[in-house]
């Protein structure tokens, strides 16, 4: 009777961990930063963001998304952070 109920009880424990594991950290509704995403993966070959205009930096990071394996999310974060630094320079 003792053994059943401690089989009960930690099965009951290792579905909670599980669960709880699954659940994992909880998702803000922000994206990715787009300076933190080029600056882990873009700078690794580019030193500074380049200068380009709006055409030209979507047709450069559809390329780059590919080459350097980014998600779409990371993708538009990175689009958006160089179209914020094209205008502030």
């Amino acid at each position: 009777m003792k053994a059943s109920l401690l089989f009960l009880c930690s099965v009951f424990m290792i579905s909670l961990l599980w669960a709880s594991s699954l659940a994992g950290a909880p998702q803000s509704d922000k994206g990715p930063d787009g300076e933190e995403v080029y600056k882990t993966n873009c700078t690794r070959c580019h030193n500074t963001p380049p200068s380009l205009n709006e055409r030209q930096t979507r047709v450069v990071v559809a390329h780059m998304r590919v080459r350097a394996n980014l998600t779409e999310r990371d993708a538009n974060a990175v689009l958006h952070y160089l179209a914020e630094n094209a205008r502030s320079n």
